[in-house]
């Protein structure tokens, strides 16, 4: 060897990201590569010969990658390359460079295992090393639901899919899964962080790359988030954290192959080496002095090609790859020690949490991992580089070329095996490629390389198969990957061509990128709430039944909490829907803030909110959950220059997977949310074993009214309806009861049943000819003296579509008389929808039918309302009187009413009168008619007719 050839360096190409999203690790990259080669050639260098390092910015993107790579080894005679960071440029620098030129390429960044290949060897962390131990850890920790977002190519899904893998073993639950593209807008991050907000996810899982990770997290702080989840990434260092504020750093938890407040000898050496660098200005967090991983990787990969070369007594050929196959060198993490068969190292890995001045806390350790590459991977991939020339001297007919450049779809041509002989202007445009960097490169480098095993599988069936074509199904999509590594969605049919007897593959493609996008926010649309964004009552039921899945398993209880608002419809009637809305919101956030973190909120419907939360030790836990919501409800909120108040009433139940069911656990809280209802409103209770009665009950109920009208379990009594003076009856209120396994089941409780499960129409349609036939059969027996009658209508009954010809028809076969039928319909279900029931009153109104407005003064209605509804009669419900003589405010309302009835040219009846002092003061008030205790209880048909005629017959005779 000559003494020229001896003094002439050796030099390795560092593929450093100086810039683009990643490049802010450049630096520090270029700070360990100088450090290890330093420190090599102070150790003799390669065989007595110094190492030089040559530095070159990748660009962080393929484009500008492979450029760099070519100058590396063309221009300045590079013996292997050191690179990069982002694993979409390393698949692109390896297969279109590093393999074609037999050049090693060493890596230094973590990825997701993809690529196996003579001339790569990886020293950094694959998914098992980890992730497989920071998933469960973060499990057992903060919960076992999970949302999962990252940059939409190579490293960031596979490393997703991996995780999604170890959680499913472990019985964990995705509650999300969202991806970018690189360079993501902060809208697009804040509309990512309010769905993660409403999912309920316990820890939040994103893998974005540099820039874009920084401005995800500095968002995720700013929206409080922090105290609702927590956050593990396996992308999260010293060099990202010196780029944001403590608020924003402290807390989120990483699991990476290295971090500088690893206690090693090595470290401490490197560290010192690193401060005496000229634009040093101190170790971190004193100054910018800073090692990640993907700098320890670099230092790694000087150090190994350097002991490979020196075992080996070569710089290239086959005894260096041996060399760099099975070598071990010391980092400042401690040992690492490359694998033969996969070309991947057994790495050490630290699971660690940030403090507020940007070092990491070691929480766990784990030594010596070995790599193992996913099954997805586990292959060999064909070299078709060394092909090329071959496949671009094959030629195809000028017809098939032709198709090829008139057709809107993606064709591209291959041979039997996949390799491309030519492409469309389309496929070109899509893929980014040009057509000659296509022509000779096998069908599957467009594709991820996690399908690799499924694709030549399928390939090779159909090329041996009969069939000639796998037709372009829309249900059959396929990822893309475009040269960049972003993903694409495509549609994709095959067809076989034969051509001087060679068989040829016509691949056609449609993108559905921008389809597949709008089918996601459909499908998103179809689980959450569009109003609140929370989950609705459809993802509430799968949320449930996981997490009674999980209580099996690990023996803690769930707790549903039923929130139901009080008094919101009054605000909806009164300020609109806009402010509801608005409040709807509000009361959602409110909650958000309120739960533990990993409960889910969700919003059933109306103004009904559900919590689910898990893990539950005692059941103190869920009751000073229940009373903080209570108090926060009933604070003020502020809406367009309105102070509203609403409150709370909540039910909740607290039960395990071995006793409940999710369908029982929302019927239990349901009921006991109904119980407090009852019993005042705005506060909580526990469902219990009363209240299970009473749910057995309601079943029991519901069972029979389904049965109620075939067995004539009905009947029907009437109250009187009498003047104020006392000497005249004018009619009779007709009310509904229902005896039933020997008992009287009360209507309170089996109307709004029976309204529930849909049966109120056909009990009303009974009810109403009931009353029609009492009507004639009362005035054929006293004439002018029979009193008319009054029916109740149920809400559900105006949106019957069938009513107005079914009374009609009820009115001529009974002979009854409509001017003498009252239809007493409750002011509240009236104003709910103004517009639709003024339509079907009016249609009512056209029988002859008159209406009246039952328990007036609950619903708020306005007098404009009341004038365009046709109403004949006001009836004051019965709070109103019972109160008048204690409250002078009722009293005045009392008066208010029947002043505005008669005003509206409406006759008044005051419900609920059991004093005579009731009675004089209605007299005084010139009301109409009176209704109650005092002058009639109900009584059965008979019993009325035989009262009531001995009634009417005295007066005649006076």
């Amino acid at each position: 060897m000559s003494t020229k050839a001896i003094a002439e360096p050796i030099r390795l190409g560092v593929m450093s990201p100086m810039t683009g999203i990643v490049g802010l690790y450049g630096t520090e990259i270029n700070w360990a590569a100088r450090i290890a080669c330093d420190e090599v050639n102070s150790n003799g260098g390669i065989a007595g010969r110094s190492v030089e390092l040559v530095v070159i910015d990748d660009g962080s993107l393929p484009q500008t990658a492979i450029p760099a790579a070519i100058r590396l080894i063309d221009e300045y005679q590079c013996v292997a390359m050191i690179g990069n960071l982002l694993s979409n440029t390393r698949i692109s620098v390896l297969k279109q460079v590093a393999e074609p030129r037999c050049i090693p390429l060493l890596n230094f960044s973590f990825y997701e295992g993809s690529l196996h290949s003579h001339y790569f060897f990886h020293f950094a962390a694959l998914p098992n090393q980890q992730i497989d131990r920071m998933i469960p850890f973060m499990a057992e920790k903060c919960g076992l639901k999970m949302f999962f977002a990252g940059n939409n190519y190579e490293w960031p899904r596979g490393s997703i899919d991996a995780a999604k893998q170890m959680l499913g073993k472990i019985s964990g639950e995705v509650v999300g899964e969202e991806y970018f593209e690189i360079g993501v807008k902060e809208s697009e991050i804040d509309s990512l962080l309010m769905h993660v907000a409403h999912s309920g996810a316990d820890v939040f899982v994103p893998y974005f790359a540099g820039t874009d990770q920084i401005m995800l997290l500095t968002r995720f702080t700013e929206m409080g988030l922090k105290k609702r989840m927590a956050v593990v990434m396996g992308h999260y260092d010293e060099m990202m954290v010196s780029k944001m504020p403590a608020s924003v750093r402290e807390g989120f938890y990483s699991s990476n192959t290295y971090f500088m407040s690893v206690d090693t000898v090595e470290n401490k050496r490197y560290l010192q080496s690193l401060q005496q660098q000229p634009d040093v200005t101190g170790i971190w967090p004193k100054g910018n002095g800073i090692l990640t991983n993907f700098g320890e990787g670099a230092y790694l990969c000087v150090h190994a090609f350097a002991k490979a070369a020196n075992e080996a007594g070569e710089i290239k050929g086959e005894s260096l790859i041996r060399a760099l196959s099975t070598v071990c060198v010391n980092g400042p993490q401690g040992k690492v020690t490359m694998r033969a068969k996969s070309h991947h190292a057994k790495v050490n890995n630290y699971l660690s949490r940030c403090n507020a001045d940007g070092t990491f806390t070691i929480v766990s350790a784990f030594k010596g991992i070995e790599p193992v590459i996913p099954v997805r991977y586990q292959y060999q991939v064909s070299d078709i580089a060394q092909k090329k020339e071959k496949w671009k001297s094959k030629s195809i007919s000028s017809d098939v070329r032709q198709i090829l450049s008139l057709v809107d779809l993606l064709i591209i041509v291959t041979d039997k095996t996949g390799v491309i002989l030519e492409a469309n202007q389309n496929a070109c445009l899509l893929f980014d490629y040009s057509n000659n960097e296509l022509i000779g490169k096998s069908i599957h480098n467009l594709f991820p390389l996690i399908l690799y095993v499924q694709n030549t599988e399928r390939l090779k069936k159909f090329v041996s198969g009969k069939e000639t074509r796998l037709r372009m199904q829309l249900e059959d999509e396929i990822m893309g990957m475009r040269k960049d590594g972003a993903f694409v969605t495509l549609q994709l049919g095959i067809s076989k061509y034969f051509c001087d007897d060679d068989l040829m593959l016509i691949f056609n493609m449609l993108d559905v990128t921008k389809r597949k996008h709008e089918e996601e926010a459909l499908c998103r649309q179809s689980i959450y709430d569009t109003l609140t964004d929370l989950p609705n009552r459809f993802l509430i039921h799968g949320r449930l039944n996981n997490a009674m899945k999980r209580s099996q398993k690990d023996g803690l209880d769930v707790a549903v909490l039923f929130i139901d608002l009080d008094n919101f419809k009054l605000i909806n009637d009164t300020h609109g829907h806009d402010v509801g809305d608005i409040l709807l919101k509000e009361v959602a956030e409110c909650l958000l803030l309120e739960v533990r973190p990993g409960d889910t909120v969700g919003r059933l419907g109306g103004d009904e909110f559900i919590v689910i939360c898990e893990q539950i030790e005692a059941p103190s836990i869920i009751s000073d959950l229940a009373m903080r919501i209570n108090v926060v409800l009933r604070q003020p909120f502020f809406i367009e220059n309105l102070q509203l108040f609403i409150s709370a009433s909540i039910g909740v139940v607290v039960s395990h997977g071995n006793e409940f069911t999710a369908e029982n656990m929302l019927h239990s809280a349901d009921l006991a949310m109904y119980a407090v209802k009852q019993k005042g409103r705005d506060s909580w209770q526990f469902f219990d074993e009363q209240l299970q009665q009473e749910i057995n009950q309601k079943h029991k109920v519901i069972h029979g009214l389904r049965q109620a009208l075939e067995r004539n379990e009905f009947f029907v009594c009437f109250q009187p309806i009498v003047s104020i003076t006392g000497d005249e009856i004018a009619g009779a209120e007709l009310l509904l009861r229902w005896k039933f396994d020997g008992e009287l089941i009360s209507p309170d409780f089996f109307i709004p049943l029976a309204e529930k499960i849909g049966v109120i129409a056909s009990i009303g349609r009974w009810v109403f000819r009931e009353g029609c036939k009492a009507e004639a059969g009362w005035r054929k027996q006293w004439k002018s003296k029979a009193p008319y009658v009054s029916i109740n209508m149920s809400t559900i009954q105006l949106n019957d579509k069938d009513l107005i010809s079914c009374f009609a028809k009820t009115l001529y076969e009974t002979g009854a008389d409509p001017t003498r039928i009252l239809l007493e319909i409750t002011e509240t279900s009236l104003m709910m929808d103004v517009e639709s029931n003024q339509r079907v009153i009016h249609q009512l109104s056209s029988l002859g039918l008159r209406i009246a407005v039952d328990d007036f003064g609950t619903g708020y209605s306005s007098l404009a309302q009341l004038a365009r509804l046709s109403v004949s009669v006001l009836k004051i419900d019965r709070v109103f009187i019972h109160d008048m003589e204690q409250s002078k405010d009722m009293h005045t309302l009392v008066r208010t009413i029947i002043a505005l009835g008669h005003s509206l040219g409406l006759k008044i009846i005051a419900e609920g009168i059991e004093t005579y002092s009731q009675m004089t003061e209605l007299q005084k008030l010139d009301c109409d008619y009176i209704q109650g205790y005092l002058c009639f209880r109900p009584m059965d048909k008979n019993d009325f007719d035989k009262k009531i005629g001995s009634i009417i017959l005295a007066a005649s005779k006076i």
